[in-house]
């Protein structure tokens, strides 16, 4: 009867592990939350009992027909628009305002609104704000709704601007690449000297 050996994976083989788990841990997660062939990269948010679609836009020629969420690339004019899941809100109204994150050092004064869209119906479909933003840093839009009762909810996103995070990521797993094949290949001429 013969009996199986199981040695210790090579430096080679962990090395490639390691690269698999890297890349795994570089999965974007967020995409479980993004629906629809139209809205691939469209978040959605929860206002009270109100669900909502958001999608944002850049317009530079190379960016055209791409919607982002929590990452702009560019620096330039971004389009927010906001519209609701569920029919019956036409007694609601939203607000939108975008703010700049100011200060790391003081929470409660971290964001400066730099542009407030009025009130405007919900239930008509799409609400939106746009800006031209020329500093990259961290933003936020504020949602608030207010119901025809008068009954008043907020909440916020969080997102970048003028951060290719994908060309980075890329980069990254380009040197992680490049150096576990060098790795590889030293450890391989080693061997054989």
């Amino acid at each position: 009867m013969r009996h199986l050996i199981i040695n210790q994976p090579s430096k080679a083989c962990r090395a490639g592990l390691l690269i698999i788990a890297l890349f795994s841990l570089m999965i974007d997660q967020p995409v479980f939350a993004h629906a629809g062939v139209d809205h691939d990269n469209s978040c959605f948010l929860t206002v009270g009992d109100t669900r909502l679609r958001i999608s944002g836009y850049q317009f530079q020629p190379e960016l055209e027909g791409k919607h982002f969420c929590h990452f702009f690339p560019e620096l330039g004019q971004i389009v927010l628009a906001v519209e609701p899941l569920a029919e019956g809100q036409e007694k609601t109204w939203v607000t939108l305002e975008l703010a700049a994150l100011t200060s790391w050092l003081n929470p409660a004064e971290a964001f400066t609104v730099i542009k407030q869209q009025p009130a405007q119906p919900i239930g008509t479909g799409l609400a939106s704000i746009s800006q031209t933003i020329e500093q990259r840093g961290v933003y936020k839009l504020n949602v608030t709704l207010q119901e025809g009762s008068g009954k008043s909810r907020q909440q916020r996103l969080i997102f970048l601007v003028g951060i290719p995070v994908t060309k980075i990521l890329v980069m990254i797993a380009g040197g992680l690449l490049v150096f576990v094949l060098g790795f590889a290949g030293l450890s391989g001429l080693k061997k054989e000297g």
